[in-house]
């Protein structure tokens, strides 16, 4: 019940932050647009068409990856990687002060006055944020999803899917931003330093595979490719985006990013609990 009380103050301070509210928003007016544009019948022609009429290939030949993939499913797919991004960077943001403003003056005296473990805390504050993103998440698809369904006759089920991987995305990076904010005390640090870690890694693999070809010779993975492709085991959401764009076209998955992103959010949720627990105040 205490671990459920303060999910519930979570939530209930990012509505008094109108941080909700503004996602809210923000989602309402872009599904309005939809019901909006779907409605032209050069949009809806164009959504339905096949994906291989749009994209160029030497000889006339069709990328069979693309063979009975539409423009919907493309547009779904840009959609998924766009959403998943806004998710980690602007949620992020909106709720990296949930953990930090714990460790304020007054407000942790208070807490500590209270006969409930300190990990719990931690632990609520973080599910009730990644609460807040999947309802945020799920109402922005699932709106799309119905519009797309309705005004098109065409229901594409594993767009749902990108529900749960781009929460389980910024939930990813967000227990590393929980953990560099207990570690600090400073929301802005945890963020600019999750964020940047976030981009570099991103960058770092291909930079890395691009030298050791220059260097070698030949496409093979070198000594840079091999350590910075180890960067994404201690990285969350890596991968993610990749998954949910196989999901859309029908090709075949790898699970490996879900578990993986999974066991670090864990691993760094229990490092932030034992590391706020023993903190001194």
């Amino acid at each position: 019940m205490k671990f459920l009380a303060i999910i519930e103050a979570t939530v209930r301070e990012g509505i008094a932050r109108k941080t909700i509210l503004g996602m809210f928003i923000v989602s309402t007016i872009t599904i309005l647009l939809a019901i909006f544009l779907f409605q032209l019948n050069a949009i809806q022609h164009g959504l339905l068409s096949p994906a291989t009429g749009h994209v160029r290939t030497g000889q006339n030949q069709q990328p069979m990856q693309l063979l009975g993939v539409t423009v919907l499913d493309m547009m779904w797919m840009g959609v998924s990687a766009f959403l998943l991004l806004i998710s980690i960077f602007v949620g992020s943001f909106v709720t990296a002060g949930f953990v930090t403003s714990l460790m304020e003056k007054g407000t942790i005296d208070l807490l500590l006055s209270k006969p409930v473990e300190r990990w719990l805390y931690i632990a609520g504050r973080y599910v009730g944020a990644v609460l807040i993103i999947l309802a945020e998440v799920a109402y922005l698809v699932l709106g799309l999803w119905l519009v797309a369904g309705i005004s098109l006759g065409s229901w594409s089920p594993n767009f749902l899917i990108s529900i749960f991987a781009i929460t389980l995305a910024f939930a990813g990076v967000y227990s590393l931003v929980t953990l560099f904010g207990v570690l600090t005390r400073s929301s802005w640090f945890a963020i600019i330093i999750v964020l940047a870690l976030y981009i570099l890694v991103g960058f770092i693999i291909p930079l890395a595979r691009f030298i050791d070809r220059l260097l070698n010779g030949a496409p093979t993975e070198g000594v840079l490719s091999t350590i910075a492709s180890g960067l994404q085991y201690i990285m969350p959401a890596r991968g993610l985006n990749t998954l949910i764009s196989h999901t859309i076209l029908l090709q075949p998955v790898t699970i490996t990013p879900i578990f993986i992103t999974a066991g670090l959010s864990v691993l760094y949720l229990a490092i932030s609990c034992f590391a706020f627990s023993k903190k001194e105040f």
